[in-house]
């Protein structure tokens, strides 16, 4: 994030352009529903609980299971749909890529370019030229091939599209898009009492400070702590790092770390916080003070947005967001707080398009999380909350996304065009709750319940609180058609549908097992794959604890294994003639893997046959595309490249003893997504996800970009 930069005045907010909005007499709203499964969809109808999906299919509309992209997983699947094409003509290959200068690992979504010319004014290294981000997608969004065609598009938060490109569209990110301190997940807050696992622990995605209350004045309880900004990455500390780089030549690595943590502490960015419990009323009330700025909250509830303002550089370029907090207990102390969200007043970082129209939607709604993946799963998974508080936190999710639908809504009302909306709360509760409902999972917690809803149902109740967006959404599309004389068409979709996890498995440690991934001598285990850097942070060929010279093929992401190819990696081994006997080598052994008289694949294909476009981009994939039986999965270590040494004693699959226990990074048709159009026409073909980008394209009567893969469904 280049925050350091200067932001510019908002001087008018409205219009976009002195000659005011487009209008289109055509009106689409498209229902982006993240997990939304076809059978558990069905199940759910069936039963009762979805009295207007009901509604909608019974009144004539089309439902059916839609196509999903290789591989399942949500940035790729959500970029099928953006772009209208596969990955080979996108370039989003998996949740994480491979950094193909030194087999480390890096986002899928954003791109950074290195920082070129510095000036260095009063200990800061200003950036003259570069160190900007961009996102990787390689082929244009369809909101800005209809924006630029006239049409009205309204984006209520997308995943992948973080950083956001020029648009005349007005467009709202999600999953990709960072907290004000630049975590993807963000980075949430727990101060608490109890024994935390016996100390304060700071993680990429939490900050817990195990703390004690001063309860001196009975009437008011006080405990002063800090809140912390994005580092100071700026400020010029070359002469410790020249100190730390030769404490770790010589070996001193004490030292090392000494140097490291005081480069750390002067890079800081924090504001002080007072957390207060006032217990001068009827029951304890919670008090924050964050140098001027307050929030208050009951025993158990969230407390007012507040404003975070952090002083940089001599208060020279303050930066500010927003946050709120979770009064979770008083005797012991405890308190949660979300991760520090962007202004959207006055943000560091472009958070919208028009970048006005973050302030527009505030001025509305009110400070709202602008962070991507905005359901606490990462603090649920890591145990900051326990089930009750991480529904809580996605209930206080899809309340907002209810308000950002009536104000997209509103929108779509006074221009016709698009209106897409995106939610992803189900998807998450899908992710971390399926153990609550699922008596064969490794992961099982004591029963309990919700609001009155047992944990077991708390999957079925997130689909009703979607089911009761859309009957919201259908009354407002009745009454624009009742006032319009047009037929609005709606578009409920899904990126791909559930499935539990059961067992993980090491792939790593599995091609280390057999022959194609080597360590070094002594080396059984890595944390990662990556060649180490000198100090001006170029790869040292040779180093690292893979031997190279010998590696065929390695895993870094969740569904895929990448060849050791020569002249693509840094010191690849395997030419051309050998990529297909090796594949069709690794494809044999994979497909008969079983575990517990299961087959762990039902699916092992090349990249050749489902990923097409430009070399520069389909030749990036991975070469192996894994598609898991249901109930399987990657390990999270060898996601990232590690090796976690559990082939030394051949075991490959382990339980996924985790609270992140429903998945979908599986055989694309295991898990398909949904797709329900309330104009009820036939299809042309078999739906995916390209072919909805194609269908808006032609509703509008817009010609498409050149090498769309979708075709339109009717």
């Amino acid at each position: 994030m280049k925050w350091w930069l200067p932001s510019l005045t908002l001087l008018l907010l409205g219009f976009a352009s002195c000659g005011g909005p487009e209008h289109s007499d055509t009106r689409v709203v498209v229902f982006g529903v993240d997990g939304l499964d076809p059978e558990m969809l069905q199940e759910r109808i069936d039963r009762g609980l979805l009295p207007n999906f009901k509604a909608l299919i019974e009144s004539g509309a089309h439902f059916q299971s839609l196509q999903t992209s290789w591989p399942p997983q949500s940035p790729v699947a959500w970029s099928n749909f953006i772009t209208g094409v596969n990955p080979g003509k996108h370039g989003l290959y998996d949740f994480i890529h491979v950094d193909r200068t030194n087999y480390g690992v890096k986002s899928s979504m954003v791109e950074t370019e290195p920082t070129g010319l510095e000036m260095t004014l009063f200990g800061y290294d200003i950036p003259l030229t570069g160190g900007g981000s961009s996102s990787s997608r390689k082929f244009p969004a369809f909101w800005e091939t209809l924006a630029d065609a006239g049409v009205p598009t309204y984006v209520h938060r997308m995943p992948a599209s973080f950083p956001l490109t020029e648009t005349k569209a007005t467009v709202y990110p999600d999953m990709g898009t960072p907290d004000l301190a630049g975590a993807a997940s963000g980075i949430s807050y727990l101060w608490t009492e109890r024994p935390w696992q016996g100390k304060s622990l700071t993680g990429e995605s939490y900050r817990v400070e195990v703390v004690e209350m001063n309860r001196r004045r009975p009437e008011m309880w006080l405990k002063w702590t800090k809140m912390y900004g994005p580092p100071l990455t700026i400020l010029n500390v070359d002469d410790l790092r020249e100190q730390m780089e030769e404490a770790t030549a010589n070996g001193d690595n004490e030292r090392a770390n000494r140097l490291a943590k005081e480069i750390e502490r002067k890079q800081e960015v924090s504001v002080p916080v007072a957390l207060m419990v006032d217990n001068t009323g009827d029951a304890p009330q919670l008090a924050v003070e964050i140098e001027g700025h307050f929030a208050t909250a009951q025993l158990g509830e969230w407390s007012n947005w507040v404003k975070v303002e952090f002083s940089v550089m001599g208060g020279m370029m303050p930066i500010s967001g927003y946050t709120r907090f979770r009064f979770l207990s008083a005797e012991p102390f405890e308190v949660y707080a979300l991760p520090i969200q962007f202004d959207p007043f006055a943000p560091a970082d472009v958070i919208s398009m028009p970048e006005e129209a973050s302030a527009e939607l505030a001025e509305a709604i009110g400070p709202y999380i602008v962070q991507g993946f905005a359901d606490a799963y990462k603090s649920y998974k890591a145990g900051l909350l326990d089930t009750p508080g991480f529904i809580n936190e996605s209930d206080m999710v899809v309340e907002e996304r209810t308000r950002m639908m009536e104000f997209g809504l509103d929108q779509l009302e006074a221009t016709g065009g698009l209106l897409f909306l995106y939610t992803g709360s189900l998807d998450m509760r899908s992710h971390m709750l399926w153990h609550c409902q699922d008596p064969l999972h490794p992961h099982q917690e004591p029963p309990g319940s919700y609001q009155g809803v047992p944990f077991s149902e708390q999957i079925d109740r997130i689909y009703t609180q979607v089911d009761k967006m859309l009957g919201e959404m259908m009354v407002r599309v009745q009454q624009m058609e009742a006032a319009s004389g047009l037929p609005v068409e709606l578009i409920v979709m899904s990126d791909h549908g559930f499935a539990p996890f059961r067992r993980k498995m090491h792939v790593n440690d599995w091609l280390v097992k057999e022959g194609y991934l080597v360590l070094k001598e002594g080396v059984h285990e890595a944390h990662s794959l990556a060649l180490e850097s000198d100090a001006e942070g170029h790869p040292i060929l040779g180093s690292g604890d893979v031997d190279w010279s010998k590696t065929k093929a390695y895993c870094v992401g969740f569904n895929g294994i990448i060849l050791n190819r020569k002249g693509r990696e840094p010191e690849g081994i395997v030419t051309a003639e050998q990529v297909e006997p090796l594949l069709a080598e690794i494809t044999g052994k994979l497909l008969a893997l079983e575990d517990g008289g299961q087959p762990v694949f039902t699916a092992v294909v090349p990249a050749s046959q489902v990923f097409h476009g430009p070399p520069e981009i389909a030749n990036l994939a991975p070469d192996l595309q894994l598609g898991f039986n249901v109930g399987f999965g990657a390990s999270d270590e060898c996601a990232i490249g590690g090796v976690v040494g559990t082939w030394q004693d051949n075991v490959l699959l382990v339980d996924n003893d985790s609270r992140w226990s429903g998945s979908h990074l599986m055989d694309p048709e295991l898990v398909r997504g949904t797709i329900i159009t309330r104009s009820g026409r036939d299809f042309a073909k078999d739906p995916a996800l390209e072919d909805i980008t194609a269908t808006l394209y032609s509703l509008f009567q817009v010609e498409p970009p050149a090498s769309l893969d979708g075709q339109p469904l009717y």
